[in-house]
């Protein structure tokens, strides 16, 4: 049995806020961010910078082109600028988000229970700890009760380590062995305890560690890196390749060997999408910022996409669909029992905090004025567990009674099923229908005077009728996400009649209810048979922790895209699982459930999840339409180059290195970054997301038909300029006019649903501002001639700023002939 020590009060708010002065937050001490050189420095060393790099240094000291090669290592400086800047504010949004999402602590002070920032928390408060919580800080153990705590992190122990409280300070030694301590960062995985922090921040076990943890590219800001250094390289090939081929060229005395190494520059910059990286993470990060502002905090950026493509919610009942806040809405007692009595034995609540059950029970007994009786110790508890659905204590009472007393509160079919069969028994039992049907979730009470907490023959004390008020939002998020094409799974530990009532209230088809016992005779070795059933299920009850991850995992098996919510420590595994874990920080979330998640929503209810969703889509919509605006254009500037190449020998190269910077970095970001932050006409719900992903075959397919059409209308309008006579800067001026229109045109066309100028098209504020502008910008450097000088850009007769016009309308009437 645990030693119980006396619980000090803690500490005042005074004394700790002056040992917060001393000792500094309860942080782990932090690295010191980049310096600019070395942030610089990194930017520098990715394969498109380094080859803009020799771009510029091969076009300036081989070629002798300075205003061409400054012009490329001016714009190549800019993106570094850019860059660095990107990293910067990338690093203030990860420390805005460490304070979004900062753990809590439960500390005594003044005699008083308190939620604080674990930040707060200094040496000497005394802590409460319970199931699913994260250890603040290092600490004494003053009272423990059935507490195991996994410190696997700092152990190495795949085992939880079984903690109790000694009385007295004990010396020091291996970490495994201290079982009457507990360390900063590990995570209470059952039981709950009260104990005295030693140490804070840096000084905790965790903090002698800290400056061995780092931390790693995500898996989408991988994949980015991935596609920079392939596409770097079929660049590169395809430029050395042309200048081995122009090779012969100048053997035969057509070409010269500069100009062949021009071309194969033009070439390499050609393929590289220089602004996808930039524009791609831009449109994220404002994207994660906007949900933030909405109560979803994405912890990890790829949910974002898997959030915008998801098919199933599987939710929970309690604090999703319902507020959490439970009130005691009936009651059956037991003839000559002391119900209330037993509700506050039972029950780990203080202060107003707690689970919420605890506390409603604890409400309910001061109303009806019941107090604890003085002198009660509690000798043994198990607290509350998923898997048997309930909680027992031993408490010694007073002198004269006939030794301790054992009280177990629970399911109706946990604890019933433990009482002395009788009239009694069978009373309560037939009251649980009837108050499940009223969607009330219903508990029973037993007691007996043992100190065995798994004792049978039970005395039935009552149930308790609990009310769960339905979330406003519930109905409208349920119905939302059936317009989406979003099927909403609700999942509860309750019984099925209460379950069912709930799903009928806020909307969701009730059939079939599968409860926990269906799935049961199913576990053996009919798993296909289980899973089946789990994939028609509509509302799943009386459920335990192991059915949520075989629910993910039959869904997912099933090809469908699932959201899991939760919020404890047993849900830590379906949140993982699940294609986008939604950990729900409400006053029951857990910190364990908030680290396997991927998404954290901070209000705990459902309709905030479904405007993540919103949100994931239109950001799914919008990174898709600027990938496919990005690729289309330098595709086409790539067939521009390659048949100008064949067709144009006069030309040489028909777009200069310096032009097709100017086109790929400083006009296309402007559109890029305008898509990212879109809002497309109508509800983003709608936009329901094609399956294959952002790069799949037909997106490659549509871009490669779309690239085509935008690369034969400019080459038609460079091959007219070239029959009308016009000088070469003509000529390819009006290949950069006619290839920078048509290329804007594919703004409005990658975002429309269905058509380019479909209804309402006219709407996107942002789109049609950068469109504006790019144009308009582009249009200065044509007319003025001091302004198109550094680009080699010269005037244009009406006719060519018509032919480029012209290009522009067909693109989009050829990309809308090509829609499905």
């Amino acid at each position: 049995m645990d030693v119980t020590v006396r619980e000090p009060a803690g500490l005042s708010e005074k004394t700790a806020s002056e040992r917060l002065a001393e000792c500094g937050p309860n942080e782990l001490p932090q690295p010191r961010p980049p310096r600019v050189p070395v942030r610089a420095a990194r930017q520098l060393a990715d394969p498109m910078s380094i080859l803009l790099l020799v771009a510029g240094l091969v076009t300036l000291a081989v070629l002798g082109e300075v205003p061409e090669g400054a012009a490329i290592l001016t714009i190549l400086l800019v993106n570094v600028v850019i860059g660095v800047s990107q990293e910067t504010r990338a690093d203030h949004a990860v420390r805005a988000l460490r304070t979004l999402t900062a753990p809590m602590a439960s500390v005594v002070r003044d005699g008083v229970v308190r939620r604080v920032p674990a930040a707060e928390v200094v040496p000497g408060d005394v802590v409460r700890v319970a199931a699913g919580d994260r250890v603040p800080a290092d600490a004494r153990l003053l009272r423990a009760d059935a507490l195991g705590v996994d410190e696997s992190m700092l152990t190495g122990e795949s085992l939880s380590s079984v903690k109790r409280a000694s009385g007295a300070g004990a010396p020091g030694g291996m970490l495994a062995d201290r079982h009457d301590e507990l360390f900063a960062g590990t995570l209470v995985v059952r039981g709950s305890g009260v104990a005295e922090v030693t140490r804070t921040g840096a000084r905790t076990e965790m903090g002698r560690i800290a400056s061995a943890l780092g931390g790693v590219k995500g898996p989408l800001e991988a994949e980015l890196a991935q596609v920079s250094r392939r596409i770097g390289l079929v660049a590169v090939v395809a430029g050395v390749v042309m200048i081995l081929i122009g090779l012969s060229r100048v053997r035969r005395g057509e070409a010269a060997l500069l100009d062949i190494i021009l071309a194969g520059v033009a070439l390499a910059i050609a393929a590289v999408p220089e602004s996808l990286a930039a524009a791609v993470t831009t449109a994220l990060a404002l994207g994660s910022q906007r949900m933030a502002g909405l109560g979803v905090i994405v912890r990890r950026l790829p949910a974002i996409e898997a959030l915008g493509a998801t098919t199933v919610i599987a939710t929970d009942k309690t604090g999703t669909l319902t507020t959490g806040h439970l009130t005691v809405a009936d009651h059956v007692a037991a003839s000559g029992s002391d119900l209330w009595q037993a509700a506050l034995r039972c029950n780990d609540a203080r202060d107003g905090l707690g689970d919420a059950v605890d506390v409603a029970l604890a409400a309910a007994a001061e109303w009806h004025g019941v107090r604890p009786p003085p002198g009660e110790e509690r000798l043994a508890a198990r607290p509350f567990d998923a898997g048997t659905r309930s909680m027992a204590v031993v408490t010694a009472v007073e002198t004269g009674a006939e030794g301790p007393l054992l009280t177990v509160k629970g399911a109706p079919e946990t604890v019933l099923a433990r009482c002395v069969p009788g009239p009694g028994t069978e009373r309560l039992a037939r009251a649980v229908p009837g108050l499940a049907d009223r969607g009330l979730r219903v508990l029973a009470l037993a007691e007996s005077h043992t100190a065995d907490l798994d004792a049978v023959d039970l005395r039935p004390l009552g149930l308790v009728a609990l009310r769960d008020e339905i979330r406003p939002s519930a109905s409208r998020a349920v119905a939302d996400c059936r317009a989406a094409g979003i099927r909403v799974v609700m999942v509860t530990g309750d019984h099925a009649d209460t379950a069912r009532a709930i799903a009928e209230e806020v909307g969701i088809d009730a059939d079939p209810v599968v409860t926990g016992a269906d799935l049961q005779a199913l576990r053996g070795g009919d798993r296909p048979g289980r899973f089946a059933l789990l994939r028609e299920a509509a509302v799943l009850a009386r459920v335990d922790p192991v059915t949520k991850l075989d629910l993910v995992r039959a869904l997912r098996a099933d090809g469908q895209v699932v959201a899991m919510t939760g919020d404890g420590v047993n849900d830590a595994p379906a949140l993982r699982n699940a294609d986008v874990g939604v950990a729900m920080a409400g006053e029951e979330g857990t910190d364990v459930a908030r680290e396997a998640a991927a998404v954290v929503v901070t209000t705990g209810d459902l309709g905030t999840v479904v405007a993540g969703v919103r949100e994931g889509r239109r950001l799914r919509h919008n990174v898709a339409s600027m990938i496919g605006y990005l690729l289309t254009g330098n595709l086409a500037e790539i067939l521009i180059v390659l048949t100008g190449l064949v067709a144009w020998p006069d030309l040489v190269v028909p777009l200069l290195p310096v032009q097709l910077l100017w086109i790929n970095l400083v006009l296309d970001g402007i559109p890029a970054i305008a898509l990212g932050v879109d809002r497309p006409a109508g509800d983003p719900l709608a936009l329901r997301p094609p399956a294959g992903g952002l790069l799949s075959w037909p997106v490659l397919t549509r871009v490669a038909l779309r690239a085509a059409a935008v690369g034969a209308l400019v080459f038609a309008a460079v091959e007219a300029a070239r029959r009308l006579g016009w000088s070469e800067e003509q000529v390819r001026t009006q290949a950069v006019l006619a290839l920078v229109l048509a290329r804007l045109t594919l703004a409005y066309v990658v975002r429309a649903r269905r058509r380019t100028f479909e209804r309402g098209w006219w709407r996107g504020r942002s789109v049609f501002v950068a469109v504006t502008a790019t144009a308009g910008l582009q249009a200065l450097v044509t007319a003025i001639p001091a302004l198109g000088a550094p680009l080699a850009l010269v005037p244009l007769p009406p006719a060519g700023w018509a032919m480029a016009l012209g290009a522009a309308v067909l693109s989009a009437i050829a990309c809308d002939l090509g829609r499905p």
